[in-house]
């Protein structure tokens, strides 16, 4: 019998407005985006980033560069998104599957009043700084407010592939022309920092409308990706950020031609979700529900989602364009073609 969680994910890609609500495209530049309203059960967990802001979760790391060690004082559930990235330690790094902590701190134990527990966790993570392995300011970590873009996210959702998320940065480098004097270890997030003003106009084009939960994002008239979360007051802790990691998928093909004769609509959309051939696995979350990851049968399209109490408590998915390609099985050269498109 199929996994309860997979078909839930099936049904999103079978009929999508059984699911989701979506509202009136807006656009800057070439980038639009689709608000999406999630009719789902809307399940109740802050942010990392609120988390963080109240003092109620700390990020530290450990002996192993894959894995970094969580610990949630919170009384509420705490979710750290796929894609986030933290700063910090001996490496930046990211986040590669979704994790949905359950309430520690303030909780009660069995229902008496035992004193507050503490919730400890090793989540796996991914380094996006490659050329460095000491201490800046000691073993903690915070959330950045640089989101991975949807080719650097598309390596990251990979259970494999550490040397595919270095390639793809290295990718996104040469493709914007940065100095040898930006990021000199390679960092991502001081790569993208070069481009905030940017990125900042960009994210400020858009608004959230009301119970707004997610985004689909089309870039020069092709749909690139989506990501939204069961819970309206997440998606406005997070949209920032979001829209920010699209933003800079924006800029990476500003200079490309715009798709002719596009229909940026909520029926474009549905139309390319039904389209797609996915590979489903799943695994039990690091936390709480179930990690759901899918792959399209051409290798263009990657995603993952967390489903919880049958809730999409995070979904994301996005497509591939340009970048880093395979030469052979010995070595992975930098390769910069973002003429390079995928429909």
């Amino acid at each position: 019998m199929k996994n309860k969680s997979v078909q839930i994910v099936e049904m999103l890609f079978e009929n999508p407005l059984e699911i989701l609500e979506f509202g009136k495209p807006q656009s800057h530049a070439n980038m639009t985006v689709i608000p999406i309203i999630y009719k789902g059960k809307t399940l109740e967990f802050i942010s990392v980033k609120e988390a963080e802001e109240l003092g109620l979760i700390s990020i530290n790391e450990t002996d192993t560069v894959s894995q970094l060690e969580v610990i949630n004082n919170s009384d509420k559930q705490v979710l750290i998104p796929f894609g986030v990235t933290v700063h910090g330690g001996k490496q930046d790094r990211t986040i590669w599957e979704p994790i949905l902590l359950a309430a520690g701190g303030k909780q009660s134990i069995s229902g008496t009043n035992k004193g507050a527990m503490e919730q400890k966790y090793t989540i796996p993570a991914k380094c996006v700084e490659q050329s460095r392995w000491n201490y800046r300011k000691g073993k903690g970590f915070k959330s950045s407010s640089t989101r991975l873009h949807p080719n650097v996210a598309y390596e990251a959702i990979s259970s494999a592939g550490q040397s595919s998320v270095w390639n793809e940065i290295q990718a996104y480098r040469t493709e914007m022309n940065y100095s040898n004097k930006i990021a000199p270890t390679q960092s991502y997030l001081e790569m993208t920092e070069n481009i905030d003003e940017e990125t900042e106009k960009i994210v400020n084009s858009f608004k959230n409308s009301e119970n707004q939960c997610g985004i689909a994002t089309f870039i020069n008239g092709e749909f690139i990706g989506i990501e939204f979360y069961a819970n309206p007051h997440v998606w406005a802790a997070m949209s920032k950020d979001i829209l920010k990691a699209f933003a800079i998928e924006s800029l990476r093909f500003k200079d490309k031609p715009v798709k002719e004769n596009s229909d940026l609509s909520d029926i474009q959309l549905i139309k390319a979700f039904q389209s797609l051939k996915l590979n489903f696995t799943t695994r039990k979350g690091i936390g709480l529900g179930d990690v759901v990851e899918f792959e399209s049968k051409d290798k263009k399209w990657r995603g993952n989602t967390l489903v919880h109490e049958d809730s999409l408590v995070q979904f994301y998915i996005v497509s591939k364009r340009g970048g880093s390609t395979q030469q052979n099985q010995r070595e992975q050269i930098f390769q910069t073609n973002v003429s390079q498109r995928y429909i």
